[in-house]
């Protein structure tokens, strides 16, 4: 018996083959950049390192404090003031405060922008605000990537609880001298 060979295979045609590899290298380079952006990943980053470093020169701070006893206490040429249950904080309660801070514990500190409330501009860069009232004091700290506002701001974020906070309905609940990461 004797096999029948079909003399128009079907397939696809070089120039058929071109065009679909064009269109899929089109659609690689446009969709790409939206599931490789680095950038947000990057900036959580260095978010998560400053929490870290703050949070380790809160410690030795606090650890300082423990053993003097007293307030306020020089720091590598700065005068350091702390609560009441030793933890370091600003020698004023405001954001100002906050600022101050944040040059105590950072020996080669980054600017800060100092907001006065959180209706105030953000700069590109980090800023802080200051909170309190009876239930809460806090430091937070945040890193804009452009100038803005507060509204809407998605990125994260770290806050310094100075006293016991409980705010339980803006996710706001520390003890004294805890630093938390949020919108990570």
């Amino acid at each position: 018996m004797m096999l029948k060979t079909n003399r128009y295979a079907q397939g696809f045609t070089l120039i058929e083959l071109i065009i679909v590899i064009i269109i899929l290298g089109v659609l690689a380079v446009t969709a790409a950049p939206r599931f490789i952006d680095l950038s947000d990943d990057a900036n959580d980053a260095v978010t998560n390192s400053m929490m870290a470093g703050f949070k380790s020169g809160l410690t030795l701070m606090n650890a300082k404090y423990m053993i003097r006893r007293t307030s306020p206490i020089m720091i590598n040429g700065q005068s350091v003031t702390f609560s009441d249950n030793g933890w370091p904080k600003g020698s004023t309660n405001d954001s100002a405060g906050c600022a101050e801070l944040w040059s105590n514990v950072f020996a080669d500190p980054q600017p800060v922008n100092v907001m006065n409330d959180f209706g105030s501009a953000m700069t590109a860069g980090w800023n802080t605000v200051y909170y309190a009232d009876s239930s809460a004091e806090v430091c937070a700290y945040l890193k804009s990537s452009s100038a803005g506002t507060l509204s809407g701001y998605s990125a994260p974020y770290f806050v310094y609880f100075i006293s016991d906070t409980n705010y339980p309905a803006y996710g706001y609940e520390g003890s004294p001298g805890q630093v938390k990461m949020y919108n990570l």
